[in-house]
This record gives structure tokens, sequence and C-alpha cells, in this order.
């Protein structure tokens, strides 16, 4: 972060505004990885590689530890909070609820043009190998969900689906087996649901990928 920029926030702007910048460092380092589950947060030391003053970052932490990204320990220290795998299923299930309902508001008013884009960059993912590194198929799958929840219409639902989507982008569960090809099957078919405008259709596609998700973990549980 450029450090001319920030002396001139900190003398220009309110505490509240350098906070929020704070915030929005700190949930990026989250999403990335560059602070991982169970890792200790050093304030200090990340004010500094913020180039910001204690106090705004103090207010982002307080932000995080009341989101439940970040949690204080017995002893004080501060951790990046790791998310059970108990909790990530309960937040499969409300997903698979409100994408569902989203969806099924979405059908027929998602831009066609949008729509085409993401088969195209579908169609370009499953010409690839199993085992590439693909991610602009990662992009176009958050790009799908995104454009359904904007498309909605209802803006509540659509910041109750990007939390939750930021929450289980969190969840790390070691090394799981590919399932690029029937994902992109599995958004085609929801991508021409919505080309249809079949609401039912819509609904019914996105809870079934929701669904292949939870069954995957629970296979992986299972030891299968």
């Amino acid at each position: 972060m450029n450090e001319k920029a920030i002396a001139v926030s900190e003398a220009d702007s309110p505490a509240l505004a350098l906070s929020e910048v704070a915030h929005k460092a700190l949930m990026g380092m989250l999403l990335s990885g560059e602070l991982a589950a169970n890792e200790v947060v050093t304030e200090r030391q990340i004010a500094l590689q913020l180039g910001i003053s204690r106090t705004p970052l103090r207010e982002a932490v307080r932000r995080l530890e009341g989101e439940r990204f970040l949690e204080r320990q017995r002893s004080g220290a501060l951790v990046v909070r790791a998310l059970p795998v108990e909790e990530y299923m309960h937040i499969l299930n409300v997903r698979r609820l409100v994408e569902g309902e989203a969806a099924r508001l979405a059908a027929g008013r998602v831009s066609l043009v949008e729509l085409d884009r993401l088969k195209v960059r579908i169609g370009d993912a499953l010409q690839l190998p199993d085992d590439a590194v693909t991610p602009e198929f990662d992009a176009s799958d958050r790009d799908l969900h995104s454009l359904i929840a904007a498309a909605c219409g209802n803006p509540v639902l659509q910041q109750v689906i990007d939390d939750l989507k930021t929450r289980t982008s969190m969840f790390k569960f070691g090394r799981l087996p590919s399932r690029r090809k029937s994902v992109c099957a599995e958004h085609l078919a929801i991508i021409e649901a919505l080309i249809a405008g079949n609401s039912e259709q819509a609904q019914q596609a996105m809870q079934d990928h929701v669904d292949q998700v939870r069954l995957m973990i629970l296979a992986r549980l299972g030891g299968q």
C-alpha cells in the first residue's frame, strides 16, 4: 500500500473510513490465505504492513471479531478463526435455500450477454486436463453466483449470499477430489434454466449444485 496515500488518508479522512480500509485489507489477507486458520494476528505487525495507525486497525479487528472471522483465545492472543466442518455444512444448508431462491427470482432477468460469456468460459474450462490449475474456472464460478445474486432483485438476499459465500470460501478441508467437469455441467444446467426463464428449473439446478458440494464433503468425512 502506498505510504504517501495512507499519510494523506490519515490526515484527511475520519478514523471510520480508515477502519473500513483496514477491514477490507484484512479480509483480503484472510481470503487469500495470507492469514491462515489458527494463525496469530499481531496488530502491530499488520498495522506496519498496511501502513496505518493502530486505532483504525483495532476498529477493523473488533468488527472482524464480531463477524467471527477472528477470535480471542483465553491467553488474549488474537487468531484467525478456523471454520469447523459442522458449521460449514450448516452454511451450505442455508446457501441451498437462499441461492435456490435467488436463482428462481433471477430466471429471465440475468443478462443474456453475460450468461453467453459464462457459457464460453465454462466450455473452455471443460477442455482442460483434469489436473490443470484453473484460476479462470474458479473465477467463472464466483461470477455466476454473483451474477445471479445481483439479478435476483432483492438486495438483502444478495448481501446474505455474498456473506455466506465469503465464509465458505475460507473453509480449508485439505485436498479434495477435482469436481471441475461435474461443476461445469451443473453450472451449464443453471445457465440454461436462467436463459429459458424457467424459475422452478433454475431453483432446482442451483439446489442440486449445492447438494453435490455437501455430498462430496460428507463422502470425504466418511472416508469414501
